[in-house]
């Protein structure tokens, strides 16, 4: 049986399949197995400390507003059901404030926890500045989470975010364990995510096949989908860029 792709399937097919083309298609994504990500795994960087340490803060530009995401999305959704789900999400993420625990640990908390285990401390934010990449990220995701047209924001932070994470993740904890001395605390923040948020997008795409019975959503959704994964790879882009042009250190 030909396997069709979603654009084929917005005015056809049931919703089933048009996610599952979707959800396809995001794997294959150039953002996925960017470049970036496979040279960060194998160590293939001019300087693999100083490389994390740039993606450690440049990264918490867009992570840091991660609740703020997940609230814009629970704003669109018209179903009960829909917006509690996405609640347990965002209490997930939130924890507990001030909590050292990582079992409550908020997450934007553990991830400062990561940064600063690669040398991300006061000093090194005076002298730092963010990316434009990362700043025009950020403000462009928030408006696709807040959107108004139904699908947009469930498309990006799920089969365009969630669904993502753990391969990305995977790369990122290949690259921790092999070429620094961290301790399992310091980059539980990967290891939780390659986890949960496996969990975290099958219910959100159990959500999307729901909403995808409309065939305007289903144009929203991809919209979402790939506007999102298009924005990281951007970032991405941008990040492996920064990453050659670094000197060896000195030593």
């Amino acid at each position: 049986m030909e396997q069709l792709d979603s654009w084929q399937l917005i005015a056809d097919g049931t919703p089933e399949q048009f996610v599952d083309a979707l959800v396809r298609e995001a794997m294959e994504h150039p953002a996925v197995h960017h470049p970036y990500l496979k040279r960060l795994a194998s160590g293939d960087v001019p300087d693999i400390e100083g490389a994390l340490r740039d993606y450690a803060f440049q990264y918490t530009f867009y992570g840091s507003e991660f609740p703020s995401y997940v609230e814009g999305v629970i704003g669109g959704l018209k179903l009960p059901r829909h917006r509690a789900s996405l609640r347990e999400n965002l209490e997930e993420e939130k924890g507990v404030p001030g909590s050292t625990d990582l079992k409550t640990m908020p997450h934007t908390d553990m991830f400062r926890l990561f940064a600063g285990s690669v040398g991300v401390d006061e000093e090194y934010e005076r002298s730092a500045k963010p990316s434009t990449t990362v700043l025009v990220w950020r403000d462009l995701f928030l408006q696709k989470c807040q959107s108004r047209q139904e699908g947009v924001g469930i498309g990006g932070i799920g089969i365009g975010t969630e669904l993502l994470v753990p391969t990305m993740y995977s790369y990122m904890l290949r690259c921790i364990k092999s070429c620094t001395s961290l301790e399992p605390r310091d980059y539980h923040f990967f290891s939780l995510h390659i986890h949960c948020d496996a969990q975290h997008s099958a219910d959100l795409i159990d959500i999307t096949k729901e909403m995808a019975s409309d065939h305007d959503v289903r144009e929203a959704i991809r919209f979402g989908v790939f506007s999102s994964l298009n924005l990281r790879k951007a970032f991405w882009d941008v990040m492996l860029s920064r990453a050659v042009s670094m000197e060896h250190p000195r030593g």
